[in-house]
């Protein structure tokens, strides 16, 4: 056989297995559209490859010669690592930011309380605004549940079991020391959050910068000054199930984020005792009105991930379809690194989150500064106006993300090119669009279910 032939022929080969195998893919993970349009690219590539043979030689010979020449330029623009891989920029001072003045802990002042009053004495400039979104039905409260009785109360009870939970986030440490070295104390300790059910874990140091200043809501007395001294804040990711997310931005989305909310506390309750058998403080951060710490830049200095456009952490293994778990604690570790995944420049170019919020929250343009960090910075108002108005964290922006898609060979594939490449980023933003929509259907939720 040729020599042209033939390597003309393994290059048109390697094209039609790659796009039978995306198929194969889209079929297993019920994307119809990309199964649809990678089996037609499979079809019309085999029915090429076809023609190509059946013209006489020498002109069937220059024919894949050329073929296998463009293929290889190609692959070598493809792989050649050309990205800069800034991470997040901190460009300034961090100042600790103020719980009582996050969204969440806003909406949990009663009208005509005294901390109600005390607060907006204190922030008068958010009076207006929160009274505005005050006239929308709160998630999870009876307007949105008589909807979904069924998913809604689910996510209701999940969180009524966080909230039980809060009195076990801190104890007594015991007075007798079990250490190991730095070294051997970080391997076991991932190793044990593996084994409670997370096997995305990574350890930092507990910058003060991330920890909050004054309690908004939880256990201990609003307003108290936070004191959280501890060296060390080890994190962790869950992923959260695509087959529940892909109904965003409606009910069952909200259940699975609750769902992996108890996961995440009991990993962080049962961590945290554990490291106090030890001899060592330690507190778990859980879900509800517990956490005194930011668990998103602790996430990015613990090397789990960077922050993206839509305004979360999106990891290296589940994109943004995680939710956090901490614990911080005083036992010796090894802090990791942060790492820069190439997913900034990819963000700069996709704009799909921002494309599809339902609000109009995500920026579209250029990152700017906020406390200090370089980002995208989110209209955190009108965000939780539209969660308000569904009755669920309407997780739209994380169902989109080209990183949310599953963590398997074919996708992982994808992902090591784009961490590495800016023709690869520039073509997977493009063909994204293209197999799965620039605006990607969502599955429908039966009220009566």
């Amino acid at each position: 056989m040729n020599l042209w032939l033939l390597l003309g022929e393994i290059s048109i080969g390697s094209l039609i297995l790659f796009f039978l195998v995306f198929a194969i893919y889209s079929l297993v993970e019920k994307e119809k559209k990309a199964c649809l349009r990678s089996s037609l690219i499979f079809a019309l590539l085999v029915i090429i490859d076809l023609i190509l043979l059946s013209i006489a030689a020498p002109l069937r010979n220059w024919l894949f010669g050329g073929f296998f020449i463009l293929f290889s330029i190609f692959l070598i623009l493809l792989f050649w690592p050309s990205l800069n891989k800034p991470s997040v920029e901190i460009i300034g001072p961090q100042a600790k930011i103020d719980e009582r003045d996050i969204i969440f802990a806003r909406f949990d002042y009663e009208p005509g309380t005294e901390i109600f009053n005390s607060y907006y004495r204190l922030r008068p400039e958010y009076k207006k605004i929160d009274d505005d979104l005050r006239k929308l039905p709160d998630i999870l409260t009876y307007p949105h549940i008589k909807k979904n009785p069924w998913y809604f109360w689910l996510a209701e009870a999940e969180f009524n079991f966080l909230e039980a939970q809060l009195a076990e986030v801190d104890g007594q440490k015991n007075n007798q020391n079990f250490s190991l070295s730095a070294a051997e104390n970080t391997r076991k300790i991932k190793n044990i959050v593996k084994y409670l059910g997370s096997d995305v874990c990574g350890i930092c140091q507990l910058k003060q910068a991330y920890v909050y200043s004054h309690v908004g809501r939880g256990p201990e007395p609003y307003g108290q000054e936070i004191k959280l001294d501890h060296k060390y804040a080890i994190v962790f990711a869950l992923e959260m199930d695509m087959a529940m997310v892909k109904y965003a931005p409606q009910a069952p989305v909200i259940v699975e984020t609750a769902k992996k909310y108890v996961e995440a506390a009991r990993i962080s309750i049962i961590l945290a005792d554990f490291i106090r058998c030890l001899g060592f403080p330690a507190r778990a951060h859980i879900a509800g009105s517990n956490y005194q710490a930011m668990l998103a830049p602790l996430a990015w200095e613990a090397g789990l991930g960077e922050l993206g456009r839509l305004g979360i952490i999106i990891t290296h293994k589940y994109g943004p379809r995680a939710r956090l778990g901490l614990v911080t604690t005083d036992l010796p570790l090894i802090p990791d690194k942060p790492r820069a995944w190439g997913i900034q420049e990819f963000c700069q170019k996709c704009k799909k989150c921002a494309r599809n919020c339902p609000a109009q929250a995500i920026p579209k343009g250029e990152k700017t500064e906020e406390n200090g960090v370089l980002k995208w910075v989110l209209k955190r108002e009108e965000c939780y106006r539209f969660w308000r108005k569904a009755g669920t964290d309407c997780a739209m922006c994380i169902y989109v993300c080209p990183y949310s898609k599953p963590f398997n060979l074919f996708h992982n594939f994808i992902r090591k090119m784009t961490e590495q490449s800016a023709l690869a980023q520039s073509l997977a933003v493009r063909l994204d669009d293209f197999f799965y929509g620039r605006f990607p259907r969502r599955g429908s939720v039966n009220s009566k279910q």
